[in-house]
């Protein structure tokens, strides 16, 4: 067990060190691109961050054959991350929940929360009414969905997104200054592999750590592996906080948490021995209620203070 507790700390830290690596490299192609800020947060910082998820999952999906850990590294994510919110806006100083989301970042708010019961309703589905059901390529049809969702939904967040999510200082800006395109590409390409080498290692570490303690899939993947894979976005979070980009904090989260939807689409496609959204365990639905919950408190803090400064 020593070993694996060993291995557990080597692949975390590959993880964060190669997320907060990815992120900046991000940011910098952004830079050099010329893309706008709302999309970087919102689609490519937050795509930068969920690597380690996305890893994680398909590797439990296609080396250890566990769709319970792929399913809990992706829900567990998804609540951490609102948590981390909430713990930034009481004990951070700064009040993040001020009113101040954009358009964009409400529309993925609830698209979340729509998707999360979508999948909800197929789990239940498959279960008791599996007449009704039906499979394309051996895949549940909610997976199609969502990743035509996602790519729609981003289309709208950029074209409504008018507001650009401040991240970057003069001292950031003074970094980029420093890296052309082409080395900005390559230390984004090292430190996904970084996250790839992170992200294999831990879904097989986790594995085993649930067989030795003899503790679920489900708990370790919703708890242990969510929190691991959740570093990148904590890290984001209290750099944007201490560079006074409040709402980069929560384009990041609910950019991360709607890429996790993708995850879990994903894992169904490598998912061969089956339906993943009938192959998981119910105890999944728990922890998606916690998310929607978390998600709508979230969504509805800003409206409230958005009619009250109006």
């Amino acid at each position: 067990m020593s070993i694996i507790w060993f291995l557990l700390l080597i692949s975390v830290v590959l993880i964060l060190y190669g997320g907060v690596r990815l992120t900046r490299s991000g940011d910098m192609i952004a830079e050099k691109t010329g893309i706008g800020r709302a999309w970087v947060g919102l689609v490519i910082i937050a795509f930068a961050t969920t690597l380690p998820e996305l890893v994680t999952s398909i590797s439990a999906i296609c080396l250890v054959k566990e769709p319970d850990l792929a399913a809990g590294n992706c829900f567990g994510t998804m609540a951490f991350n609102l948590l981390l919110v909430t713990f930034i806006d009481l004990f951070g100083g700064k009040r993040v929940l001020r009113g101040e989301m954009n358009r964009g970042l409400l529309l993925s708010g609830c698209l979340i929360i729509v998707l999360l019961f979508i999948i909800q309703f197929s789990m239940f589905s498959w279960r008791f009414y599996p007449i009704a059901r039906f499979s394309l390529w051996k895949s549940d049809p909610t997976s199609f969905f969502i990743i035509i969702i996602y790519f729609l939904t981003t289309r709208m967040i950029f074209i409504y997104g008018k507001q650009t999510i401040p991240y970057q200082e003069a001292s950031v800006r003074a970094e980029c200054e420093g890296y052309t395109l082409g080395k900005s590409l390559s230390l984004y390409g090292i430190s996904a592999l970084l996250v790839l080498v992170g992200g294999v290692l831990l879904a097989k570490t986790a594995n085993r750590i649930a067989i030795e303690t003899g503790i679920g899939q489900t708990f370790i993947g919703s708890t242990l592996v969510g929190i691991t894979t959740s570093l990148p976005e904590m890290v984001v979070a209290f750099s944007a906080v201490r560079l006074g980009a409040l709402e980069m904090v929560i384009g990041n989260v609910l950019g991360a948490n709607l890429f996790n939807l993708i995850i879990v689409a994903l894992c169904d496609f490598f998912y061969r021995q089956g339906i993943l959204l009938k192959s998981i365990e119910l105890n999944h639905s728990i922890t998606m209620v916690m998310v929607v919950i978390m998600t709508g408190v979230v969504l509805l803090g800003q409206y409230y203070h958005f009619k009250k400064g109006s």
